[in-house]
């Protein structure tokens, strides 16, 4: 009787010696030098991956440090994906449902952000502006807000953490922060105040309104004392949204 494992069973009991070797035991069919070298290669591939796509999270961490998190991500058993780029965005989620670092409050938030501006450099979508722009449209026509724009609330201020800033409380008031690639490929970020952050979310989802209308809208929901200064700050902020490839165009 043959009490070999299967080819199948190997590649299992491979792959989960590799992904936590303090497990699950290496498979008695490859030694142990061979098997340092796969576990080695392994970590290194990973830690250099998530290490490219997660910089500013990277640096807070030493080399030690940095291995271990990314090996107490792969230990866990909801990151099914054979695609590479898919990895980050698992790594995030990771991070979402998981507490890893108390010392660290931040890093969900702060690799949610950076997954976020990957995401959106990867993204094969393009987007061009309209020509010949009457900033006057913004009110009579309905804005488009670009698909490579993206608005987040952040309980920590992502867009300043590096080794020298690592904030152990939160903030009194989220922040909100614009995220979104240009028209040459440029991944930009703004902080909004409160007024433009709804004014943006408004925007995008919209698609019966004029921006005047819109703004009319937000005024009477906001019971602003001055409804044409209101309107005025509104296409302000459009304004300076289209010249920054945020809005592209606007319908009719």
């Amino acid at each position: 009787m043959n009490n070999k494992p299967s080819f199948k069973q190997t590649q299992i009991d491979f792959a989960a010696h590799i992904r936590n070797p303090q497990a699950h035991a290496r498979p008695e069919q490859i030694d142990e030098r061979r098997m340092a070298v796969y576990r080695r290669l392994f970590i290194n591939s990973i830690s250099s991956l998530l290490g490219g796509s997660f910089p500013v999270l990277r640096s807070l961490y030493n080399e030690q440090d940095w291995k271990a998190l990314v090996r107490a991500f792969y230990k866990k058993e909801h990151n099914k994906t054979p695609h590479f780029p898919e990895i980050p965005r698992e790594f995030v989620t990771f991070l979402k449902n998981h507490s890893v670092d108390d010392n660290k409050p931040f890093i969900y938030e702060l690799a949610h952000y950076e997954w976020l501006e990957l995401h959106l450099s990867k993204h094969q979508l393009e987007v061009t502006q309209a020509e010949n722009f009457n900033y006057q449209d913004l009110l009579n026509t309905i804005p488009q807000v670009s698909p490579l724009a993206k608005i987040q609330a952040y309980q920590y201020p992502v867009h300043q953490i590096k080794k020298q800033f690592q904030p152990f409380t939160p903030l009194q008031s989220p922040v909100f922060l614009l995220i979104w690639r240009d028209t040459a490929y440029n991944i930009q970020f703004a902080e909004l105040n409160a007024f433009s952050a709804v004014l943006l979310e408004s925007l995008m989802n919209n698609t019966t309104q004029t921006g005047e209308q819109l703004l009319l809208t937000l005024a009477s929901q906001s019971k602003h004392p001055d409804v044409k200064q209101f309107i005025g700050f509104g296409l302000q902020a459009m304004s300076k949204w289209f010249d920054q490839a945020v809005i592209t165009s606007t319908i009719s």
